[in-house]
């Protein structure tokens, strides 16, 4: 999945060399399950499947549950001004965005946890 020119899966493979994978997955599970979403991360789900289900996750809440969906997004605390929807925006690229930007959301709160503990 590419982003202009943000390959996703680079990014996750960046997360797993600072050692950081479990903990962004941790954290994964515990911002969707208190937004009320059940849904399984294994620990040792590799990367390109941890992407799938994100995004089929956040495409699904777009078409089915769009507070839903802002719910996640205000949890995770994905600033605003990311989420930007342009008119030619089809839903699957703003769920490819949507799925960039939670996991760049989610490692940022696991690395600054980390530095200042």
């Amino acid at each position: 999945m590419n982003l202009n020119g943000i390959n996703v899966l680079e990014f996750i493979y960046k997360i797993s060399e600072n050692n950081l994978y479990v903990e962004v997955i941790q954290q994964l599970q515990k911002d969707f399950e208190l937004s009320g979403l059940v849904i399984e991360f294994d620990e040792f789900i590799v990367p390109e499947d941890l992407i799938k289900v994100i995004y089929q996750q956040i495409y699904h809440l777009l078409i089915n549950n769009f507070d839903g969906y802002l719910q996640l997004l205000y949890r995770i605390d994905v600033a605003e001004q990311k989420i930007v929807i342009q008119k030619s925006d089809t839903i699957e690229l703003i769920a490819q965005k949507s799925t960039y930007y939670v996991l760049q959301r989610e490692y940022q709160k696991v690395k600054l946890r980390k530095k200042y503990s």
